[in-house]
């Protein structure tokens, strides 16, 4: 016997799902008094059949599901259509939720079900602290130098598993209720926005501060609901592009340093004095499950290498264009041009090693074997103890930005200055916030320039310690995370 074809409509990013039907994608959500159906299915009549001989059932819809229903779709008579605005606080009403609504429309019901949930919780009568929830560990992204910025500004913090902020929100919200929420690339957000909505009908102010790639976190995201969250972007350039796509308040918010970790007072290490230091990864971790599916083929490795070779950074501006790709958001499309744009960053750093000349020690994970057997490679370091001693104690360390933020910088861009080192980095825009004048001798655009600039920097000393302490300077007083956290206050308030 053939199924019967299902009702396909598109959601609210765009895509088509199917519409299923029957009793058992009606929940009840309790309550007492008159009966509410948020949403009404395919089938209208199998929602009247729930209730019979009930007068007067009200329900909502979301209007761009009901724009899509095929003739044939019809109302019972005794359905009474109320706008959200006519709903009240809902507390008059038994409800009655179409289950797939939460994936259909998620930015429609999700903030119609947050204030059912924080309303009937009674969250809203609690008291408020200067707390801010910080989704992660302690191992977690730029979490412990937030945690500690914060503390120097007044606030408690609080460190939240994101899988327990998901599932565990209105138990968490009993407990406690904060002035801010902050999280780094989404963490702690679900896909159809329902933590975010519960926190924001709950009267806490949320931010997202994204410091990769944008379009890549975004990916994961099926619904429009990020649209409203307050984010900041490391790179500026996506400021635009995302307002472009709907982002309704994006500000841009360099990284920084930290210097509890990174300062004067830091202690080099060994026998590096005349060496050129590059810190880092042959690629991130499950690097190859995020672009599983992509691709670089032989002609996109010659294009790169033609394109360094002109003095051009192959980038992922450079390589939206290329593939002509206009639309970032949603779906998966985007994340083929940043494998290609990930391939390029390192060929530009395979290119730039090479050419940092014989005294080069790389700290970093056996992948930079294949690339460079002939290098002095050491493991990798840890970052709260290891790494400030290496950025003190090195002659020269590298910095290669990754070409997946067009205008960005790294952390290396901070905390080697802080920690009295000596960067050399590659040019990007992004540079622009720092004084001219202290970027001439300290950057390169291409990696053959390499040798010139680092035998120009190891011939005057006395210039590389002028400009390193102009640079610790400066790093210290305008660049750390202490910083961050008043322009991020700014930003909310």
């Amino acid at each position: 016997m053939q199924r019967p074809e299902r009702i396909r409509i598109k959601n609210e990013s765009g895509l088509e799902q199917s519409l299923p039907e029957g009793e058992r994608y009606f929940q009840d959500l309790g309550g007492k008094g008159k009966i509410l159906f948020l949403g009404l299915g395919p089938t209208p009549a199998q929602a009247a059949a729930l209730f019979p001989g009930e007068e007067n059932i009200h329900y909502i819809e979301c209007p761009a599901m009901l724009k899509q229903m095929r003739p044939g779709y019809v109302i019972p008579e005794n359905f009474v259509q109320l706008k959200i605005d006519q709903a009240g606080d809902l507390s008059d009403f038994r409800i009655m939720l179409y289950t797939p609504n939460k994936r259909l429309f998620p930015s429609f019901w999700e903030p119609l079900l947050s204030k059912l949930n924080i309303g009937r919780a009674g969250i809203m009568r609690k008291t408020r602290s200067k707390t801010v929830w910080i989704p992660g560990d302690k191992n977690s992204l730029l979490v412990p130098e937030l945690c500690r910025a914060f503390a120097a500004e007044g606030f408690s913090y609080r460190v939240i598993e994101p899988d327990a902020m998901r599932k565990n929100l209105l138990s968490l919200l009993h407990s406690e209720l904060p002035e801010l929420f902050l999280s780094v690339n989404f963490s702690g957000l679900d896909n159809a926005g329902e933590t975010f909505f519960m926190l924001r009908e709950a009267g806490i102010k949320v931010a997202v501060w994204m410091v990769d790639n944008p379009f890549h976190i975004l990916s994961g995201i099926k619904s429009t609901y990020w649209r409203e969250v307050p984010t900041m972007v490391t790179d500026h350039w996506f400021i635009p592009v995302l307002e472009k796509h709907g982002a309704k308040q994006v500000g841009h918010l360099p990284l920084a340093t930290d210097p509890q970790i990174f300062n004067p007072a830091v202690k080099p290490y060994p026998n590096l004095e005349e060496r050129t230091v590059f810190v880092g990864r042959s690629s991130f971790p499950a690097k190859n499950n995020f672009f599983a599916g992509c691709s670089f083929s032989v002609s996109d490795e010659q294009k790169t290498l033609q394109t360094i070779n002109c003095a051009e950074k192959p980038d992922f501006e450079w390589w939206a264009t290329m593939d002509g790709l206009k639309r970032f958001w949603p779906g998966q499309q985007v994340r083929n041009t940043g494998f290609k744009t990930e391939q390029s960053g390192l060929l530009w750093r395979i290119l730039s090693l090479q050419n940092a000349g014989s005294e080069l020690t790389i700290f970093g994970d056996e992948g930079w074997e294949q690339y460079l057997p002939d290098a002095d490679l050491r493991p990798p370091v840890d970052y709260f103890s290891e790494l400030p001693e290496i950025y003190a104690g090195g002659g020269i360390s590298l910095n290669m930005t990754s070409p997946l933020l067009p205008c960005g910088l790294t952390q290396r861009n901070f905390d080697v200055w802080a920690a009295g080192g000596f960067l050399l980095s590659d040019y990007t825009p992004g540079l622009s916030i720092f004084p001219g004048e202290l970027l001439d001798h300290c950057t390169f655009k291409t990696p053959a320039e390499l040798p010139a600039k680092i035998d120009f920097i190891k011939s005057n000393p006395k210039l590389k310690i002028e400009l390193s302490k102009n640079w610790q300077e400066l790093i210290i007083k305008k660049h750390t995370y202490k910083e961050i956290i008043h322009k991020l206050l700014s930003f909310i308030n």
